[in-house]
């Protein structure tokens, strides 16, 4: 499996590290609610800062000696985030292009060489994935909602492995998450603080089916 070549963010909540953080174990409700882009965001751009630049600017640098993320730290980390870079549409979260704003803001402020674009097309999306985790870069997805019936309940799977192979435990809708390996059938993904797989052609059938491209898509990230 193509991967990522460094740990991902862990943070340390209760007596368990997590694959990436979680929305609900944040203090703010509208976070708890609905943050998982910012989540996402402020994961991606902590491997970036770590792994690439090597030094952790402001919004991290109570963050930079620790290699488990504490909980509380991490959680100041992002209200901090969605204060300043990913402000949300109440109950609604953020959007497409309110991700791709923010993480530019970021990468200006910040002096980082990369850019960010949302992908409004599935054209090449498995093949901007791969560039991505070759170069060592998180790949920001989202299952959009249902569409055009923003109130339908269809979901893709999310499995985890099993003795007997992997099994689907739960499923997504209008969620963001963040792939961190890839093969020709699977994704490796981090999502609700937890190592899940999602299956390729599954993906593809949900959005056909029950969603739509622009909105089920990723942020591809670049170095300039």
């Amino acid at each position: 499996m193509l991967s990522l070549r460094h740990p991902y963010i862990s943070v340390h909540v209760g007596a368990l590290d997590s694959y990436g953080g979680g929305q609900q174990h944040s203090s703010s409700g509208m976070v708890n609610r609905c943050g998982c882009g910012i989540i996402a965001a402020t994961d991606t751009l902590l491997y970036l800062c770590r792994y690439h630049m090597g030094v952790m600017p402001p919004p991290f640098r109570s963050l930079e000696n620790e290699k488990v993320l504490p909980s509380p730290l991490y959680d100041a980390c992002i209200l901090d985030m969605n204060h300043r870079f990913f402000p949300m549409i109440p109950y609604a979260g953020i959007n497409g292009l309110m991700l791709m704003r923010g993480m530019e803001r970021f990468f200006r402020k910040y002096h980082m060489p990369f850019s960010a674009r949302w992908c409004f097309t599935r054209s090449g999306m498995w093949e901007k994935i791969e560039r991505m985790l070759k170069n060592d870069i998180p790949v920001i997805m989202s299952v959009g909602p249902n569409f055009p019936v923003l109130w339908g309940k269809k979901r893709t799977s999310f499995y985890v492995p099993t003795p007997n192979g992997l099994h689907a435990v739960t499923g997504a809708r209008a969620h963001y998450f963040t792939v961190t390996g890839m093969d020709e059938n699977w994704l490796r993904i981090s999502s609700w603080g937890r190592l899940y797989y999602l299956n390729r052609s599954e993906f593809e059938a949900y959005v056909n089916q029950h969603s739509a491209g622009f909105i089920s898509n990723i942020l591809y990230i670049e170095k300039k």
